[in-house]
């Protein structure tokens, strides 16, 4: 298998470097923040014209950012070839892919994958843009073989963990989402492996108090608090809910939703970094949280 991808790398390097009039880089427009780190990170970043206002806000600067209700006119003169979608954004806009398809565009909508479906978007999004379908893949697996491998040398115990997704309700992430699964590959123990998610292909599920103050009196080491579009909880706030004097003695912290939860090589390089340094580490991020003197009273 590895000798007949050599092969193939061969091949189209020559034809690529004998007609590189047809290989010529398309110019892509990313609606999803997702796409566009993975696009970055498989070495297309020159390719983009431009991104979602969704977008970290100081990557690729100089680029136009666009809202997901962009009109039809606004993308086309920026002359895209390739547009990245995905279908929560063409519900918002639900006339835009036809129109961009009839003016010749290519739209390529693409829902983010789950952990296991990653390798295969890789390669699919590096064909789109005309890149080695295989070296997204080869990095993704060492991205993950290092961080499993440096919490395997970790002296410490298995770290248990619990995941704020939403202050709402206090959703956790469910079991087999991205969230969960980086925090079993970094050696973490979820504690709430057993939350169900209301909707099929949810990321979150609902934990409630009750079951977040039964995890604590049974012991849990590191509560995470996913701060992004889904989670506007800090750690102030948190420090400060009628409950918090049972969470002293736990290690409180806050952590990007993009990096915890997106499906990213970018993502996972810097959501591993700094998870391992949270679960074993003494990060300057990982802080204590301060002993709050309110009553703590447990739901009937």
């Amino acid at each position: 298998m590895a000798r007949a991808r050599q092969i193939i790398r061969f091949i189209l390097s020559v034809i690529i470097l004998t007609c590189p009039a047809a290989f010529a880089a398309p110019r892509v427009i990313s609606l999803y923040p997702g796409h566009t780190d993975n696009v970055i990170a498989l070495g297309g970043a020159d390719m983009l014209a431009g991104v979602s206002e969704n977008d970290a806000t100081g990557r690729l600067p100089g680029l136009p950012r666009l809202s997901l209700r962009v009109g039809a006119e606004a993308l086309l003169a920026l002359r895209p070839d390739v547009v990245l979608t995905r279908s929560m954004a063409e519900r918002m806009n639900p006339n835009l892919s036809e129109v961009l398809r009839r003016s010749g565009v290519r739209v390529e909508s693409i829902d983010p994958p789950s952990w296991d479906e990653f390798p295969e978007y890789l390669r699919r999004l590096a064909g789109i843009l005309g890149l080695d379908p295989e070296a997204g893949v080869e990095k993704l697996a060492a991205l993950r073989g290092s961080i499993a491998e440096r919490a395997r040398a970790s002296s410490k115990r298995a770290p248990r963990v619990l995941v704020e997704a939403t202050a709402r309700e206090l959703h956790t992430c469910a079991p087999d989402s991205w969230a969960a699964r980086l925090v079993e590959l970094a050696g973490g123990v979820n504690v709430a492996s057993g939350a169900r998610p209301q909707r099929e292909g949810s990321a979150i599920a609902p934990w409630g108090l009750e079951r977040v103050l039964r995890t604590l009196d049974e012991g849990l080491d590191v509560y995470i608090i996913q701060r992004g579009a889904m989670n506007a909880a800090t750690l102030e706030e948190v420090r400060a809910r009628p409950w918090a004097e049972a969470l002293e003695g736990v290690k409180l912290v806050e952590m990007p939703e993009d990096e915890l939860s997106r499906p990213s090589l970018l993502g996972l390089e810097r959501g591993g970094e700094r998870l391992l340094d949270i679960l074993y580490g003494e990060a300057e991020s990982v802080l204590q949280p301060r002993n709050v003197h309110n009553k703590v009273e447990k739901p009937l």
